[in-house]
């Protein structure tokens, strides 16, 4: 593993458990075994590294997502939805760190990264949507957005809430929480309006 990447790896594990402020930087050296210039040959600051860190892990998962989703594209809208949300809670469940990442972020103000505009949301699961809503299958009324940030927060959270509320997984392994959540999240979209 190279500095960068070693820097990357300690950096998530102690902003995740830390956040920016709380973090130092001597933390990050030591897990990481690096030299501390080479922080700052990197990344410039400890705020650099942050940004890394949240690309790195966020924007890795999100890249995985939607190369998860691509098939989903060319299914009915139902399915297709159904499966890009299963890849979703399914890539949460790998990388632990982004909902430690994200709330970090959040408490920071969501300063880190830039606003994500409505027209770079996933345009697959937008189409998806779409043809859902042309076809009858979804309801009308449920805009895009809403849908898209209540399922993130949905598939993302309920499951890291599962230690602070230990009933979310009684006699449920995971693959059974996925799949009661994905289908909350559908008849919220096929049921009748509101």
């Amino acid at each position: 593993m190279d500095s960068r990447d070693a820097l990357l790896a300690a950096a998530a594990e102690e902003f995740a458990r830390n956040g920016l402020k709380g973090t130092r930087i001597r933390e990050i050296v030591q897990r990481s075994g690096v030299n501390e210039r080479m922080i700052y040959h990197h990344f410039g600051s400890k705020e650099g590294l942050f940004q890394a860190v949240l690309q790195h892990e966020i924007g890795g998962m999100t890249v995985a997502w939607r190369e998860r989703m691509a098939p989903a594209g060319e299914l009915e809208p139902y399915e297709g939805m159904k499966q890009a949300f299963e890849a979703m809670f399914d890539l949460v469940q790998d990388r632990p760190l982004v909902i430690a990442l994200a709330l970090q972020e959040g408490v920071g103000g969501w300063e880190a990264r830039p606003p994500v505009p409505a027209d770079r949301l996933p345009a697959g699961l937008r189409e998806l949507h779409e043809r859902g809503v042309e076809a009858g299958v979804f309801r009308a009324d449920v805009a895009f957005e809403v849908l898209y940030a209540t399922a993130m927060v949905t598939l993302m959270a309920v499951p890291g809430m599962a230690g602070r509320i230990p009933a979310i997984m009684a006699g449920r392994d995971l693959n059974q929480l996925r799949d009661q959540l994905v289908a909350l999240l559908l008849n919220g979209i096929t049921g009748g309006e509101s």
